[in-house]
């Protein structure tokens, strides 16, 4: 799955020394939970507000930074089970952006259905996120923490579909195998997190109710957008995919679908592979290191783009129209 993981198990004194780091909890310790077992600490003092259901917000970049919402909740059920957790994976070989692993807002924590104190273990992360609290808060702490969707063991959750609750995920329940637990988290739970969640701007750390962030756009002219920068109040334009125009070159075949991804050394995959041949890189190695960043300086300060090294939006139009696409 290309994720970042931590070891799985772990002794008691880095367990406690995570606790430790997570200063905005004030319990010390693991709490009860509703089916039985341990769970993650609630903060006390929280206000009497809180974040309503998270609107559905699709990634819509390659921007694979640690945020430090999604980093702090990993680490809290981490704390708790001494479980493993993903964050990020890498984006360059995608077409679409699919995933809010590559944006920095999905947490994969670790836990398996086909070990029964792992499987109840995950009912008690599940419990304390979905239930409702002293207050009359349904779904309390998942809108505390920005929880967009959860999907675990061949079932999805969403906030902008609650009132459906547990629905069926894909065609999971026809596809028993230990072959398709990956596909069908039968061996993690996947936390998809609103942008306010991901960047820990949620009730939950600040004890503030966040307003909803909408998160970056993508331009209409390019399909993936620059990654996060500050807070957007408004909804993302809805554009049409940007397509390769009838007799397009093979090489502008390859560079529409990441148009607007934004590359930089350090990254490797078919989309560094596509740049590389469109700034005459030889040979293509898919991996961005200093032949590439010359190279590419080069080519933008020829094409009247700022020399910065980084495919950034602009260097992706100049590079589209270089191919023979024009708006």
């Amino acid at each position: 799955m290309n994720l970042l993981l931590l070891p799985r198990r772990r002794g008691l004194g880095p367990v406690l020394a995570v606790l430790a780091s997570l200063t905005l909890l004030a319990a010390a310790a693991p709490t009860a939970s509703a089916v039985g077992g341990a769970v993650p600490a609630t903060p006390t003092g929280l206000p009497t507000t809180i974040e309503g259901l998270s609107p559905y917000v699709p990634p819509t970049g390659c921007d694979l930074r640690a945020r430090t919402g999604s980093v702090k909740l990993a680490k809290l059920i981490q704390a708790t089970y001494a479980n493993t957790y993903g964050l990020s994976r890498s984006c360059t070989s995608a077409t679409t952006p699919s995933s809010e692993h590559f944006d920095g807002r999905a947490v994969d924590t670790f836990f398996n259905v086909r070990n029964a104190t792992e499987r109840a273990e995950a009912n008690a992360v599940l419990s304390w996120l979905l239930s409702t609290d002293k207050a009359g808060n349904q779904y309390a702490n998942a809108r505390r923490l920005g929880v967009m969707y959860i999907i675990w063991n061949n079932k999805m959750w969403s906030s902008y579909r609650s009132g459906e609750g547990w629905r069926p995920y894909s065609t999971c329940a026809t596809t028993p195998s230990a072959a398709y637990d990956t596909a069908c988290h039968r061996n993690h739970i996947h936390i998809s997190l609103s942008w306010e969640g991901a960047n820990g701007r949620t009730s939950f750390w600040t004890k503030a109710v966040a307003p909803v962030d909408w998160g970056p756009c993508r331009p209409a002219d390019l399909n993936w957008s620059s990654g996060n920068a500050a807070p957007n109040p408004r909804p993302c334009p809805r554009y049409a995919t940007v397509k390769a125009p009838t007799g397009a070159s093979a090489l502008l075949k390859e560079l529409v679908p990441r148009s607007g991804m934004v590359l930089r050394p350090g990254m490797a995959g078919p989309a560094v592979s596509s740049l590389q041949k469109a700034v005459g890189v030889s040979p293509v190695t898919g991996t961005f290191a200093s032949v590439t960043t010359s190279r590419l300086k080069t080519w933008q300060t020829r094409h009247g783009v700022a020399a910065s090294g980084i495919a950034d939006a602009s260097t992706w139009r100049a590079l589209l129209a270089a191919n023979g696409m024009h708006h």
